[in-house]
């Protein structure tokens, strides 16, 4: 039986890299929905109750709520399985979790620490930083040598949770000089960025 898809409400903000993932797979999907815009610094009373942890995102399906971005977007897959965003093959979904992983522990936190440096972190927090993110974007730039995604033929939620930190890397206002020789992620970028669910997802006028 093919779930309801017609009440859809997503408790979302528009520059949060993870909000931008849920947004992008319901736009990836088709799927109509209702955005509630969060301020990041007065949640509603709403979300307050929703979620434990006082974040976004936040989806709401019928009556079932649910949060973290990751868990959002493979419970979008599932119940709406059109057009696939995970691979068949066993070993390849898990290669996608492995990317959300690796992207959500290790190169988020990467990308903060140069980004944001003595300001949300300490000094031996800061250490090294540059060269750590360095190590995660050749990660990167050397799986998609050969490969136009990150995981298989075509765009799945390995390449969709990875893109928004990826994004915010090329952003910084300082950018590292070693992203000038990551061509390979930068052309990957700029598909992403050109991606109508990326565009619709960053559209405040677009549900």
């Amino acid at each position: 039986m093919i779930a309801n898809m017609n009440n859809l409400t997503l408790y979302s903000f528009r520059r949060c890299p993870f909000a931008i993932r849920v947004r992008m797979v319901l736009h990836e999907k088709k799927l109509p929905f209702k955005t509630v815009d969060e301020d990041l610094k007065n949640f509603s009373e709403g979300l307050l109750k929703m979620h434990p942890e006082a974040k976004v995102p936040v989806l709401i399906h019928n009556d079932k709520v649910i949060y973290e971005s990751a868990i959002i977007t493979e419970y979008l897959e599932e119940q709406f399985p059109t057009p696939s965003l995970m691979p068949k093959e066993p070993k390849a979904r898990c290669d996608v979790r492995l990317w959300t992983y690796w992207s959500n522990q290790i190169f988020k936190v990467a990308v903060d620490q140069v980004k944001y440096g003595t300001s949300r972190f300490s000094e031996k927090d800061c250490e090294g930083c540059e060269e750590r993110l360095k190590l995660c974007v050749i990660k990167i730039e050397d799986q998609l040598r050969d490969n136009d995604w990150l995981v298989g033929d075509e765009c799945s939620l390995a390449d969709i949770h990875v893109f928004p930190f990826v994004r915010q890397l090329w952003k910084v206002s300082k950018r590292p000089e070693f992203l000038e020789a990551m061509t390979k992620t930068k052309s990957w970028l700029d598909s992403m960025l050109n991606r109508p669910s990326f565009v619709k997802a960053m559209d405040v006028t677009k549900k």
